[in-house]
């Protein structure tokens, strides 16, 4: 039979062909026979148009020498019924797959062969999809400089990259396919964190690590983390950090894990170094403490005997004047030294040992003149009964009383016991002003007080310093009482007002004026001076620490950067104004009551 004596056959002899869901095509040889509305679907034609297509129009090239093999087989009625998969091209042009099923069947006398079309396009896609994420897996994983693997829900080795291979030593031909991924890390059979997380059962396993070594991982959700050591691994064994993931599908099931390592050994060799190390650097602190409480006793030992000294040599007045004198010279000193931390201890004990000994001398010189008065008295009573003596004995007292220069001696007497005791009031004039300047024998603990006061007893301390180079000129204000750790302002003050001294030049006397005022809940006090001024490259860094203008050994470059700390501890703030050849003005603001800092109880 040829192909042009072959007619379509009509629709009504394959009543079922139209109720099935796979495309049905039937031929002999050449053209479609019959063709079912969901062929016709598949394939974007109509009935009428497939009736007139050859049976291999719809086939790729490649492929239709083997369908036609297979279909002329079936026509000669040798072959069973066989299945493939194959793409057919729409009418669109479009490629889509097809489970191809190919059997033969007698029609109305004739040999046909049957062609049954199931739509597999949508799987083969999801196929191909699935293989193209698992080959971009497989190169992720492989390229990765971290050691990683990867198990599936079976628990079997389907990664094991490079980076892997290079650090454990086993090869991924060895590991690939198989499940000893315990054999990497243990001598026997044991889970890694992989497997517990495939199984489920990482929380019921956590003494197989301890508390410290598995962890939840913060930043993964369901991953955990562990470090160990492995005494196997390389010449003397390496500390390994892990990490593992679990792997989902689409309906959020575990179908397998991730697992990466680090090798941490030299960080973990670093840390028993770095402990060793602060071992023994405490134990050499604790020699060196007991070393210090050593010197400490010889040093108190020394002061003790220095202290019986002092008042052996002050049990005499005109000792007390070289006393003087040198409390003096160390004052001077002090306001030199930008040390300001020592200043108040060192002067506070140095007024505690004069204040003992200069009060009995003020006692004593009160005592004294009232005896002089006495004596006085007695000399008058005296004086008047030396009449009624001989006369040979008058001429002695007279002439005792001529080589004596007694009226001088009686006259100069009362002035010398005044000079002498306001001499001793001006001494303990200066030590209560050096006791309120430190104030270290009161706790350092906030309270209200007289910031006029404290610039006043500083400025008597400092005056030694400032006599010879400056007048000092006082513009108070009003001001209240502020809170704040006034010895630690003495220090500030102290401070600007040896900068402003020294800041004069030599060939002229200058001037030192200190004001003070109130600004809302504020107040303010300014040292202003009138000498060389500081240009702005030295202004802008004269609070840094350790940064001074002064020669070697003049200066250590801190007294500015502690009055700063010290400023900024009372929540205040210190500014400076300066222009070279007229001048520098420093300014400070402190609130009137300072604000309790976060958290301190109120």
């Amino acid at each position: 039979m040829h192909d042009d004596d072959i007619y379509p056959l009509p629709a009504s002899l394959f009543p079922l062909a139209e109720s099935v869901s796979a495309g049905i095509a039937l031929h002999r040889g050449g053209k479609i026979l019959f063709a079912n509305q969901t062929m016709a679907r598949l394939t974007g034609y109509s009935p009428a148009e497939l009736s007139a297509l050859d049976y291999w129009a719809f086939f790729q090239p490649n492929a239709q020498a083997r369908i036609q093999e297979r279909s002329e087989a079936h026509l000669r009625d040798d072959a069973p019924v066989c299945r493939c998969e194959t793409a057919i091209v729409t009418r669109q042009g479009d490629l889509r797959w097809v489970e191809l099923s190919i059997s033969h069947q007698d029609i109305l006398g004739e040999c046909t062969v049957i062609g049954c079309f199931i739509d597999v396009t949508i799987r083969k896609q999801a196929e191909a999809a699935q293989q193209q994420a698992q080959q971009l897996l497989t190169q992720i994983i492989d390229g990765d400089p971290v050691p990683t693997l990867v198990i599936d829900a079976r628990h079997t080795v389907t990664h094991w990259n490079h980076a892997c291979e290079q650090v454990i030593g086993i090869p991924t031909s060895e590991m690939v396919g198989s499940s000893r991924q315990w054999a990497a890390f243990y001598p026997s059979e044991r889970p890694i964190m992989a497997d517990l997380i495939v199984s489920g059962k990482i929380d019921s396993l956590l003494h197989l690590y301890g508390d410290k070594k598995l962890r939840r991982s913060p930043v993964i959700d369901g991953a955990y983390e562990a470090e160990d050591f492995f005494p196997r691994m390389g010449e003397h064994g390496r500390w390994l950090f892990f990490t593992a993931a679990p792997l989902r599908n689409a309906l959020g099931e575990v179908i397998g894990a991730i697992e990466t390592l680090q090798d941490i050994t030299e960080r973990k060799n670093a840390e028993m170094e770095l402990l060793a190390m602060q071992a023994d650097l405490e134990a050499k602190v604790t020699r060196r403490t007991a070393q210090l409480q050593q010197a400490k006793a010889s040093l108190e030992q020394d002061i003790a005997r220095r202290e019986t000294a002092e008042t052996e040599l002050l049990k005499r007045y005109a000792e007390l004047t070289e006393l003087n004198c040198r409390l003096q010279e160390t004052q001077q000193q002090l306001v030199q030294s930008e040390k300001l931390a020592s200043i108040g201890q060192l002067a506070a004990g140095v007024a505690h040992e004069i204040n003992n000994p200069i009060g009995y001398v003020n006692s004593n010189i009160r005592s004294l003149q009232g005896y002089m008065a006495q004596m006085q008295a007695v000399l008058d009573v005296y004086e008047a009964c030396s009449a009624a003596l001989p006369a040979n004995e008058q001429a002695r007292i007279a002439a005792a009383r001529k080589a004596a220069d007694f009226d001088f001696l009686r006259e100069d007497i009362g002035q010398l016991i005044s000079e002498s005791q306001e001499g001793t009031e001006r001494v303990s004039k200066i030590v209560q002003d050096l006791r309120d300047f430190s104030r270290a024998d009161t706790s350092q603990e906030w309270q209200a007080a007289d910031l006029h006061h404290g610039l006043d007893s500083t400025l008597n301390i400092a005056n030694n310093e400032i006599k010879y180079k400056a007048d000092v000129v006082r513009e108070y204000g009003n001001l209240p009482l502020v809170e704040c750790l006034l010895p630690q302002l003495n220090q500030v003050f102290m401070n600007l007002f040896v900068n402003a001294a020294q800041a004069m030049p030599d060939d002229r006397h200058g001037t030192i004026t200190v004001r003070t005022g109130t600004a809302g809940e504020d107040v303010w006090i300014e040292v202003a001076d009138n000498g060389s001024g500081m240009p702005p490259e030295v202004r802008d860094r004269i609070f840094d620490p350790f940064f001074t203008t002064k020669p070697v050994g003049k200066g250590t470059g801190l007294g500015l950067s502690l009055s700063y700390g010290i400023i900024q501890k009372h929540q205040g703030q210190i500014a400076v104004s300066s222009t070279p050849g007229v001048g520098t003005t420093f300014r400070i603001t402190l609130p009137i009551h300072r604000q309790a800092p976060a958290g301190a109880p109120q």
